[in-house]
């Protein structure tokens, strides 16, 4: 007998489902510590990338080999994010090292980054930041260095679409000795953040975590959603979130 949600969700991924797509959200937290809950994206702390309005964003990197034409790191990048009416946008970006790119689009929200080209190294070689260009308190994305693609187990469901959550998955890194308490926070547009899902792992058992929600809950357009980890002692941690979503 065939698997029929796995067959149904492969043929989604293939694109042979109109209307439907399920995307992949990862991220790693180097440090989550003791006493408070910080979400899994390489910013560290709380994530700041859900604000109120849509703005222009810059591109810097630590490196000056992240450049482009002659740069050995990082040449381009392409955003994937939110206009200001929530609807999905990609833009393409020249590097310019440690000098502030700034793009021509405006941003809701930036679910994802991810390297083109580049130079002989293959990668970004320095940490790229990606924030709004007026309220730059507000933080989209720090990529890592060699990673090419941002780390954050954050997103926002597009305003013409509905979302489920079908998986989601954490890790303790190398597992070390820790036990770490999950929790997915969803807020719906208009109403504050609530804990929509809660777990715990730690290195006694395999240091992994891997939930399949059956009847997955749906989430009206434009909810913001992220995974956070509080831990009994400093460790880094890695989410992943499988999210179908639906055309209106």
């Amino acid at each position: 007998m065939s698997n029929f949600r796995g067959d149904y969700y492969l043929d989604i991924a293939e694109g042979k489902i109109a209307g439907k797509k399920i995307i992949q959200k990862y991220g790693k937290n180097p440090s989550v510590s003791s006493g408070s809950y910080s979400t899994i994206w390489n910013g560290g702390g709380a994530y700041t990338g859900f604000p109120a309005g849509a703005e222009t964003v810059t591109v810097t990197s630590s490196s000056i080999n992240d450049v482009a034409t002659t740069g050995t790191g990082l040449r381009t990048l392409r955003l994937y994010g939110l206009s200001a009416t929530g609807l999905e946008q990609t833009e393409d970006i020249i590097m310019n090292g440690t000098t502030a790119v700034t793009s021509t689009l405006s941003y809701l929200r930036l679910n994802r980054a991810k390297g083109l080209t580049a130079g002989t190294l293959l990668h970004n070689d320095g940490n790229i930041t990606i924030r709004q260009s007026v309220t730059t308190a507000t933080i989209f994305a720090v990529m890592p260095a060699t990673y090419n693609t941002t780390m954050i187990a954050a997103y926002t469901i597009p305003s013409d679409k509905n979302g489920y959550i079908l998986s989601q998955r954490a890790s303790i890194a190398n597992k070390n000795a820790a036990t770490v308490d999950m929790r997915i926070q969803e807020r719906r547009p208009g109403v504050l953040f609530t804990v929509s899902g809660e777990a715990a792992l730690n290195s006694a058992g395999t240091g992994f975590i891997n939930i399949d929600f059956k009847i997955p809950n749906k989430m009206p357009p434009l909810t913001d959603i992220f995974i956070e980890a509080d831990a009994s002692t400093a460790v880094a941690v890695t989410a992943f979130m499988d999210i179908l979503l639906v055309d209106i």
